[in-house]
């Protein structure tokens, strides 16, 4: 039996971890308020690429206000006109775990500074329907593959989405409080 969108939004709101498929290949998603689902979230974080970090998934642009404490204007801009995969690291995150920013053994240092967000709206019309249904964004764990690394597949309940022929890598870039702008990766 194929889960709907109603399905999957009712078990994120579980604590449950799903995997989602969309233009960038397979990520891992749980709630981002969940401190047991973002702690088992956090343990795959070694099975993603170079210079990916936990990101919110949101549904458009207005949802920046509820993830990011100080937004430049052309921050709404960036994210709404983005035709391709794009994610932005703000300085000041909030309403997501603390867990987020916390140090364990399981979550290197080295992936989120501390206050540190990384947002990324989904293009796929599916995952934006789910989005919009589960009522806020998705902490996620991004792979950029067609596979699930072994070490996260133990901890998926469901998968959600269809996979893309060849992934989309997002662009990645950072933007400061005061508008400035420095590329991750292009």
């Amino acid at each position: 039996m194929t889960s709907t969108i109603r399905d999957i939004a009712y078990q994120l709101r579980q604590g449950k971890i799903m995997a989602l498929a969309d233009e960038t290949g397979w990520s891992l998603a749980a709630d981002p308020l969940h401190d047991v689902a973002v702690e088992q979230l956090l343990t795959v974080t070694s099975s993603m690429p170079a210079n990916l970090r936990p990101t919110v998934l949101i549904q458009n642009a207005d949802q920046l206000v509820l993830y990011v404490a100080k937004l430049p204007d052309v921050a709404y801009d960036l994210v709404e006109f983005a035709e391709n995969p794009l994610t932005v690291v703000y300085d000041q995150g909030k309403n997501v775990s603390l867990r987020l920013w916390q140090t364990t053994e399981s979550s290197p240092t080295d992936l989120v500074s501390a206050g540190e967000i990384a947002v990324r709206r989904v293009l796929n019309n599916d995952l934006q329907r789910l989005v919009g249904s589960f009522g806020r964004g998705l902490l996620s764990i991004p792979f950029e593959s067609l596979t699930i690394p072994p070490a996260a597949e133990s901890l998926v309940v469901d998968r959600f989405g269809t996979l893309p022929g060849m992934p989309k890598r997002p662009r990645i870039m950072r933007l400061k409080v005061n508008g400035e702008i420095n590329f991750i990766r292009k």
